[in-house]
C-alpha cells in the first residue's frame, strides 16, 4: 500500500527529474528513493519512469500518476485541517457580533460559564453576520433585531445609543442632543471594525468625510489631538473605553435607528443552552 512520504517523493523526482536531487530535498539517501520508487511502481502495477544513464522521466503512466498523487495529498491536506477545524469547534465557543460593544460584556461572561472552553469573536457587518448564522459558521451571532425565525433561541442581550463626541469650543457642544441631519457634513474620526455602525455612519452622513483609523491607539491618539468630531456610545463611556481625555463633550443622537438593542441569537444547542438559561 502506497503512504502519502512516497507520493510526496513521487512529485518530487517528477519536479526534479532526478532521484538523486529528490534525495537531497527529502534528506535521505538515492537508494532510499529509488527503494521507494519501485514501491510505488508495484502499488500502481505499472513502469512509471523512462530510466535513461543521467536522467529519469516520467513516462505517461508517471505523469497521470504523479497527478493522481497530488491530488490524493490535496485530499488528505484538507481532511486533516476539516478534522482539526471540528476538534476545535468542540473547544471554541465561536461569535460573530454586529457591533463590537456588545462583546465587551458577553466574552467574561462565556468565560464565566464555560471556563473550559475558549472563545472566538469577530465583529462583522449586518449581512456577513446573518450569514454566519444562516450558514452555521458560528455557534452565536449578535444581531440588532429579535429574529423572525421560531427555530433559533433568541435573548435580549443589552442596548445601546450613539453619541457624538466634540471639542468643548465645537459649534455643537452646547447642545443636549443632535441628529444625524445636524451631523451631516461635519468630517469624522472613525474606528475600524465597527460592524453596522460603520455601515450606518456611510449611509447617513453622505456629506461628510470619515477619516478612518485601524489602530485602536492611533485612533486614541488622534483624538486627543485633533478638532475633528467622533462618535462614542454609552456603554463605552459607561465602561471607560478608550481614553480620549477630558477636553471632548459626549452628545447623544436622538435618531431612532442609533438607539439599538442587540440579542444573543443561536441555533438550539447543548453547547450554548447555559447563555440561554
Amino acid at each position: 500500500m502506497l503512504n502519502l512520504l512516497e507520493l510526496q517523493q513521487l512529485i518530487a523526482v517528477s519536479e526534479l527529474g532526478s532521484f538523486s536531487k529528490a534525495a537531497e530535498r527529502f534528506f535521505v539517501s538515492t537508494p532510499t528513493i529509488t527503494r521507494s520508487m519501485r514501491h510505488v511502481e508495484a502499488a500502481f502495477g505499472a513502469t512509471l519512469f523512462n530510466r535513461d544513464k543521467n536522467k529519469v522521466t516520467l513516462n505517461e503512466t508517471g505523469r497521470l500518476a504523479v497527478e493522481r498523487a497530488r491530488r490524493v495529498l490535496q485530499e488528505a491536506d484538507a481532511a486533516v485541517a476539516q478534522v482539526q477545524a471540528f476538534d476545535r469547534s468542540l473547544r471554541t465557543i465561536s461569535v460573530v457580533s454586529c457591533a463590537p460593544a456588545p462583546l465587551w460584556d458577553l466574552v467574561p461572561r462565556i468565560t464565566r460559564l464555560y471556563p473550559g472552553l475558549s472563545t472566538n469573536t469577530r465583529v462583522a457587518d449586518l449581512p456577513a453576520t446573518e450569514q454566519a448564522l444562516r450558514t452555521n459558521a458560528c455557534d452565536i451571532a449578535v444581531l440588532p433585531y429579535w429574529p423572525e425565525d421560531q427555530g433559533l433561541r433568541v435573548r435580549h442581550l443589552m442596548d445601546e445609543q450613539l453619541f457624538v463626541c466634540v471639542k468643548r469650543d465645537h459649534a455643537l457642544a452646547g447642545r443636549t442632543s443632535v441628529t444625524l441631519d445636524n451631523l451631516n457634513g461635519f468630517n469624522f474620526l472613525l474606528g475600524s471594525d465597527l460592524g453596522f455602525w460603520s455601515d450606518l455612519c456611510r449611509n447617513r452622513l453622505t456629506a461628510s468625510k470619515l477619516l478612518v483609523q485601524s489602530d485602536d491607539f492611533a485612533l486614541a491618539e488622534v483624538i486627543r489631538q485633533s478638532s475633528l468630531p467622533c462618535f462614542t456610545t454609552d456603554v463605552a463611556v459607561r465602561m471607560r473605553y478608550r481614553n480620549i481625555g477630558n477636553s471632548r463633550v459626549s452628545i447623544p443622537i436622538e435618531d431612532p435607528e442609533v438607539n439599538v438593542s442587540f440579542y444573543l441569537v443561536a441555533h438550539d444547542s447543548p453547547k450554548i443552552a447555559k447563555l440561554f438559561g
